[in-house]
């Protein structure tokens, strides 16, 4: 791996100063809430001056509703819409790293239909974009990694890759997550981790749940060895987890 970033969980004060006293880098979740510049119209200065010298610097873009690849063409543009809002924001933060979702929902559209749009809304997305800004899709609901793996291959682009999250893996996929690492294999250029039970998505601590993490920590450096790693644990559990990750032999390194 090459950094690790803590994930602010919308609490830039809280997990700022953590950022300066690790090293770490930071993943900024305000704005996965469409609404945040309307309800805080400071908010982007806030940002600016807690994580002024931190970096790298990631930016999670909304995702609730949204669905690139979904039959219906309004609800490609909306999600179009609140895709340009996350790089939007990216730009003016200095974000090199946004987390989009892949946003397919298990047996809402056809496998087929859903691989083609999509693949037409990626390379109509990111024909514009900023060269040094990579975006990364997530798995939420999705129970295995074969359709991410499909869309990422047929784009074929060098700033569209997967961003893994273990625990929705765990908890919502049928397949183990030490599989949905060996199916993406060099395409995982970032990773969410969190613990849970396999039964709901309780973003624990590592090594609260029962993930089997050493397995999977393993992998992932066996097959993408530079993905950038991500503590989604919540700011009071972040130092928990950088303890588990450095005395499992997985020590962290900052920007």
């Amino acid at each position: 791996m090459r950094f690790v970033l803590l994930c602010d969980a919308s609490q830039p004060q809280k997990v700022a100063p953590l950022c300066r006293k690790t090293g770490m880098g930071v993943e900024i979740q305000s704005f996965s809430n469409p609404e945040y510049p309307r309800l805080k119209p400071d908010g982007v200065s806030i940002h600016r001056t807690q994580y002024d010298a931190i970096t790298p610097k990631a930016l999670h873009g909304p995702f609730g509703d949204l669905s690139p690849g979904s039959c219906d063409a309004l609800i490609r543009q909306v999600t179009r819409d609140r895709f340009e809002f996350a790089y939007t924001h990216a730009q003016e933060l200095g974000a090199k790293h946004v987390v989009l979702h892949h946003g397919y929902i298990p047996n809402t559209n056809t496998y087929g239909g859903w691989l083609r749009r999509s693949v037409e809304f990626w390379k109509s997305f990111l024909s514009d974009k900023n060269s040094e800004v990579t975006f990364y899709l997530e798995n939420l609901l999705e129970v295995d990694a074969e359709l991410i793996v499909d869309v990422l291959r047929t784009v074929d682009h060098p700033n569209l890759r997967a961003c893994l999250d273990l625990g929705h893996a765990f908890c919502h996929g049928k397949i183990p997550v030490k599989k949905w690492v060996e199916d993406l294999g060099g395409l995982i250029g970032y990773v969410h981790f969190h613990d849970n039970l396999g039964d709901q998505d309780s973003h624990l601590s590592l090594g609260e749940g029962r993930l089997p993490l050493d397995e999977i920590c393993y992998s992932l450096e066996q097959v993408s060895p530079e993905a950038i790693w991500a503590l989604e644990v919540g700011p009071d559990n972040l130092e928990d987890s950088l303890f588990w990750l450095e005395t499992h032999g997985y020590s962290p390194s900052g920007g």
